[in-house]
């Protein structure tokens, strides 16, 4: 057994874990419904290229890409 015990203290064992109070929420600050600048805020990312993104994404998959975000439009709830 070659395993090596952990000599982090617990603070710094904390601070590798991914952040899990963050919620994917629709933004106010919308051109559409929201998810975009959503996704945006949660990934942290500009609003921006993400919506590039998504309109890249929704001409390859030749308008298929329209039935997930009509379901994240109606499942995510928005931003407080």
């Amino acid at each position: 057994m070659n395993e090596r015990p952990d000599r982090l203290l617990h603070d710094q064992r904390r601070a590798r874990r991914p952040d899990t109070t963050k919620k994917l929420t629709r933004s106010r600050d919308s051109v559409i419904a929201g998810i975009a600048g959503g996704v945006a805020n949660y990934i942290g990312a500009n609003p921006r290229n993400v919506r590039i993104i998504f309109v890249i994404v929704l001409a390859f998959t030749t308008g298929f890409f329209v039935i997930p975000y009509l379901l994240l439009w109606l499942l995510l709830p928005l931003e407080q």
